[in-house]
């Protein structure tokens, strides 16, 4: 010990300084020892494991470097360092959490043998130049208010538009005056129109129509507005036709326009196009109910509609084209927005496609009377296969929602109101079964007052001159009714 006032060295143990004779003080007592301090590598790797969740790797694998290095410091600082606990339950953290947004960002496997455009129904090689044809009855610029591919002035399309408010009368005897008074703007209207009636007349050479629209949510048939123009003129003319008792030129523009409507449906692919048709065929029949319920239609006439107007086949009441072309449409868009997106793990590009691929499968099922088929798994090979599909209302369960949420998004913003569409169909079905029970009256046949849908048995309301069945909603006398008007007199209903 040396001597605080000398510096002399004195033996251990010494209480007075050899030299000085200085008091010696021999202070044993230890300072306190430092509080150990907790790694701020630890705490920066604990809150990165909780990162790791939204940013998986990003976060995941600096969480565990720096928690394997502050445990190592932590182990060589003697105390000075503590915690380990945060380190370790940071490794573990990110370890399960990378694993699971691993196992959550996996998509399903590519659908083999998928749909193609060869799946949908198509026309022969030789009728391809008839989609060239009706394609000119598009005019070029939208916003023209006339229709010149077709010959149109924009007087002519007031002109018609008020003419078929004529059909919203009612009774037979209402809508022949009104026809017959205004016959000269029909003609009028109808001779201006040759340019579209001759496209008309050149679609009907053809044995089949072709629809070759692409399944692309941009491609939009143009012709639609003008195709419709000429369907409500020819209802206009045929009728006043009939009315003046000019049954050759009333059957011959009859018959040809429905033939033209009926080789187009059969073709139709996106549910637009079907739906357009199907309103076609609506129109047809009210024009055919017309001649039907006038009492100068010969006998010979009434058999020729009878002999066109047949109940529709499978063929055009099917909705097997338009399904397969709203998968394809979508498969495309949704590829387009995969690659917009960076193939983001949010949306699951083949699981999606697995999922409404199945929907539409089960809806092609019921149209050919199949009670099961063979589903996609829409999860990743790994996964079980528990149940993840669309039900009849277009809902997803919820689990399948977190796994894929902007391909359920798209999906539910997507899917078509198919309810909708396949009360449409029925619709067109009812209203020719009305059809046929007014063709076999008029005729003296036997009718069959048997329902399709929506009641038992088809109602004929002599009051009100019609003969209906109540819509959907199972009602008589709402809106929805689908009905045809009669002339009781002619048809020999009796009460």
């Amino acid at each position: 010990m040396n001597c605080p006032k000398c510096g002399k060295e004195n033996p251990d143990g010494a209480q007075i300084c050899i030299s000085r004779g200085q008091v010696l003080k021999n202070d044993t007592s230890e300072k306190p020892a430092a509080k150990p301090k907790t790694s701020k590598l630890a705490i920066a790797s604990f809150i990165l494991s909780f990162l790791s969740l939204f940013l998986c790797f990003l976060a995941g694998i600096p969480s565990i470097i720096l928690g394997i290095i502050s445990i190592v410091q932590i182990g060589k600082s003697r105390g000075k360092l503590k915690g380990k606990p945060f380190a370790v339950a940071a490794i573990v953290i990110s370890i399960l959490l990378m694993s699971a947004v691993f196992l959550w960002s996996l998509d399903a496997p590519p659908i083999e043998n998928d749909y193609t455009i060869a799946d949908l129904r198509s026309v022969p090689a030789e009728c391809e130049q008839s989609y060239e044809l009706l394609k000119k009855l598009a005019d070029e610029n939208d916003l023209l208010s006339d229709a010149p591919a077709i010959g149109l002035s924009q007087q002519d399309i007031n002109n018609l538009g008020e003419i078929n408010k004529i059909f919203k009368e009612d009774g037979y005897e209402n809508i022949h005056a009104k026809l017959t008074a205004n016959a000269e703007n029909i003609l009028r209207v109808w001779q201006n129109a040759q340019k579209g009636r001759d496209i008309i007349n050149q679609l009907n050479t053809f044995p089949e129509i072709a629809d070759l629209t692409k399944p692309y949510m941009t491609e939009f048939l143009k012709f639609f507005p003008n195709f419709r123009r000429l369907i409500l003129l020819h209802r206009t003319f045929v009728c006043l036709q009939s009315c003046q008792g000019n049954e050759e030129i009333t059957l011959n523009e009859l018959l040809k326009l429905d033939d033209v409507v009926r080789k187009l449906d059969v073709n139709a692919r996106s549910f637009i196009t079907k739906l357009v048709y199907i309103a076609c065929f609506s129109v047809n029949i009210e024009t055919a109910n017309f001649i039907i319920n006038n009492p100068k239609t010969s006998e010979d006439s009434l058999k020729l509609l009878a002999e066109h107007f047949q109940p529709l086949t499978n063929e055009h009441t099917s909705l097997q084209n338009p399904m397969i072309f709203e998968y394809l449409t979508f498969k495309n868009e949704l590829i387009n927005i995969d690659k917009k997106s960076m193939h983001s793990p949010f949306l699951k590009l083949n699981s999606t496609l697995r999922l409404y691929k199945n929907f539409w499968d089960c809806q092609i099922a019921a149209e050919k009377g199949c009670q099961e088929i063979s589903k996609l798994s829409v999860w990743p090979s790994i996964y079980p296969d528990v149940a993840g599909q669309i039900d009849p209302n277009g809902k997803m369960p919820w689990f399948y929602k977190v796994y894929n949420p902007i391909g359920s998004l798209y999906l539910a913003i997507l899917m078509p109101a198919f309810d909708r569409i396949f009360q449409i169909n029925t619709k067109l079905q009812i209203h020719y079964d009305l059809l046929q029970i007014v063709l076999n009256k008029r005729l003296g046949r036997e009718v069959n007052l048997k329902a399709r849908a929506y009641s038992d048995e088809y109602i004929v309301d002599l009051e009100n001159k019609k003969i209906f069945s109540p819509g959907p909603d199972g009602i008589p006398h709402t809106k929805d009714d689908i009905k045809l008007m009669i002339n009781p007199e002619v048809l020999n209903f009796k009460k």
